[in-house]
């Protein structure tokens, strides 16, 4: 539903592959330990948007760093994760990217706990449910990186209160700020077209500016109804600095490694838009 395959009857809260893995490359751009990258990605179109980016955007912002392997394998159908961690290991990479989701990710992470692989992991979905329990289990303490529109200990009043009530009353944390902007934002839409008609509440939303959940900016561009915000480079691991989260009763917790404000997410698109 991106570029030239968009549709006016969708709109996107989440940022897409392109602009997450941008973030992702400018702040490893920026990082001279890393020099060997290790790209593993489940087989499917994600997957592939996820390494096709990686590849050409770190060829443009670091072409020192050497990509030492490309791996790709089916969705959710690999129960031992050994063989990928053992090429891994053989290849001499510093730091593995991966848009891996779900028990691919949580069982990726324990082959790696079980070889003893010690890498730099730059992820999409590490905050995911088992993702957090997997990173503590294999002691992978500050190893694990995920680029995310927010995340729990930000230091912000509004949404750590609304994560405080959230816990108490449901035992789980808000993994996704982007679903609180878009029912909020839905609900504005609503009520300036003053109709729940399917097309007058998209031509509301399309421009519209928004508060976040995490504060800050946010637009929905009109061209191809992609949400730009605030985004963040967040690491897990021991809290030190009296962050109030922590995730999956873990003892650890998300804790800020850099902000990309919204200004700097923005990609072009490509997206001609047929409207009704």
């Amino acid at each position: 539903m991106t570029n030239e395959k968009c549709s006016f009857w969708h709109f996107r809260w989440d940022a897409n592959s392109d602009i997450k893995m941008a973030a992702l490359t400018n702040y490893m751009k920026t990082q001279p330990a890393v020099k060997k990258v290790y790209l593993i990605n489940q087989d499917y179109s994600f997957g592939e948007s996820v390494r096709t980016a990686a590849i050409a955007m770190l060829k443009e912002k670091r072409p020192d760093i050497q990509i030492v392997g490309d791996e790709k394998h089916p969705l959710l159908k690999v129960q031992d994760f050994a063989p990928y961690i053992a090429k891994i290991k053989a290849s001499g990479a510093d730091s593995v990217i991966t848009g891996n989701w779900g028990q691919d990710f949580a069982l990726l992470l324990k082959a790696a706990a079980d070889s003893g692989l010690k890498v730099n992991w730059y992820t999409y979905y590490a905050g995911g449910t088992g993702g957090p329990t997997a990173i503590k289990q294999g002691n992978l303490n500050d190893q694990v990186y995920q680029i995310a529109e927010g995340y729990a200990n930000i230091d912000h009043k509004e949404s750590r209160d609304f994560e405080t009530a959230l816990r108490a009353k449901y035992g789980f944390s808000l993994f996704y700020p982007r679903a609180v902007n878009e029912m909020r934002m839905f609900k504005l839409a609503a009520e300036k077209a003053k109709s729940l008609e399917p097309a007058k509440v998209a031509a509301a939303l399309e421009g519209m500016d928004f508060e976040v959940f995490n504060g800050g900016k946010g637009t929905m561009r009109k061209d191809d109804h992609q949400f730009f915000q605030p985004m963040y480079i967040a690491q897990f691991g021991e809290l030190k600095n009296k962050e109030p989260f922590d995730e999956e009763k873990t003892g650890w917790g998300w804790k800020g490694a850099a902000k990309i404000d919204t200004d700097a997410t923005v990609l072009p698109t490509t997206c001609k838009m047929t409207r009704p």
